[in-house]
């Protein structure tokens, strides 16, 4: 499927990577008030009209926009599956994922803005689909180092992986407001551990 002519003619999904890079840029540079349709399809050099055929709401927008930055966290975790070290792979993918907040601070407190602001709005359909997605996304890694260990979680999978994304999230936002490197690798190595011994050979 296409879209109609207008600011060239592009596919359904070219259009849309068009315009959630384009939102990310309005969000970034003017915050959470300036994120409007019109602004994001100026931004983008298409006509308003696009906006809807592309996403039908700001609010699809808003999702799609949570979506890509879970795949980015998410690709971040791959190369820990690489070791059987739970402690090390762990700690591997914590970092990877603190790396990537560390590499854009920006992009990071944009995407708190947008997460921060859907939970003030009462908007709990896109609060709880951005949990449900990261938390399987760590459910799933979880499963996969302990079949690959044989170890077995002192709580289930889903339960480690609620803990993990909890304090990780704190660990993280705690970067954000203070930058101490030092604090945030220190407690990385903690909850590493910690999470480690939550498991034991089967």
């Amino acid at each position: 499927m296409n879209l109609p002519e207008g600011g060239g003619h592009r596919s359904v999904d070219e259009r849309r990577a068009q315009l959630l890079d384009a939102a990310l840029a309005v969000l970034r540079e003017q915050g959470l008030a300036g994120l409007t349709t019109r602004a994001v399809t100026a931004r983008a050099g298409a006509p308003h009209g696009i906006f809807h055929y592309a996403f039908g709401s700001k609010a699809a927008l808003v999702r799609a926009l949570i979506e890509r930055e879970l795949r980015g966290a998410t690709d971040a975790w791959a190369p820990a599956l690489a070791t059987d070290d739970l402690e090390a792979a762990l700690r591997h993918a914590l970092r990877a994922q603190l790396d990537l907040v560390r590499a854009d601070p920006a992009h990071q407190a944009a995407m708190f803005e947008l997460i921060r602001a859907a939970r003030d709005d009462g908007d709990v359909s896109t609060v709880a689909f951005e949990r449900q997605r990261y938390h399987a996304a760590i459910t799933e890694r979880l499963t996969t180092w302990s079949q690959r260990s044989g170890a077995v979680w002192a709580g289930s999978a889903e339960q480690v992986a609620a803990l993990i994304l909890s304090a990780t999230d704190g660990v993280i936002q705690a970067w954000v407001t203070d930058h101490d490197d030092t604090l945030a690798e220190a407690s990385i190595d903690l909850l590493a551990r910690a999470i480690t011994s939550l498991a034991s050979p089967a």
